[in-house]
């Protein structure tokens, strides 16, 4: 089975980061692009539903299930995209996890996918998240600046 593997240090609290993978209006502000009118829902209850819905090039849907939620600590959720066009059965879903570590006054993302029903889908997922884990940080650091700098 393909899976890939990345870890990204953040140079903000824990929290802060948790709050951003885990906050609908913030996560839509790093899973793309402002154009693409990124809606998530969810409400975190482990065996209930996500969704993650807008445009690239034409509209999508990717829908899944929370495997895990500890606050903090870990996330893990399944994922199917809508421009796959493939059936929506268990095997068709990749996991996508998340184990965040405080060190400090920074955070640690150990993130891991696993699971995909085609080559394409892992190389896109790959391409993907090698790059929004960096948009990730990029977003936590500079709403904690942002934050430090109001707090001051």
């Amino acid at each position: 089975m393909q899976s890939f593997e990345q870890t990204i240090f953040i140079a903000a609290p824990a929290n802060a980061v948790w709050e951003s993978l885990t906050q609908s209006q913030l996560m839509k502000e790093w899973m793309g692009e402002p154009e693409m009118a990124i809606e998530v829902e969810t409400d975190w209850t482990v065996g209930g539903p996500i969704v993650v819905r807008g445009f690239h090039h034409v509209p999508f849907e990717n829908t899944g299930a929370v495997l895990e939620f500890e606050p903090r600590a870990r996330l893990a959720y399944t994922h199917l995209s809508s421009l796959s066009r493939l059936p929506d059965v268990p095997e068709n879903h990749t996991t996508l996890e998340f184990t965040l570590e405080s060190i400090g006054d920074t955070a640690f993302i150990a993130f891991a996918a696993t699971g995909f029903p085609s080559d394409t889908i892992f190389k896109h997922l790959q391409f993907y998240w090698s790059g929004t884990l960096e948009i990730l940080k990029q977003h936590v650091e500079r709403r904690s600046a942002h934050d430090a700098n109001i707090g001051a």
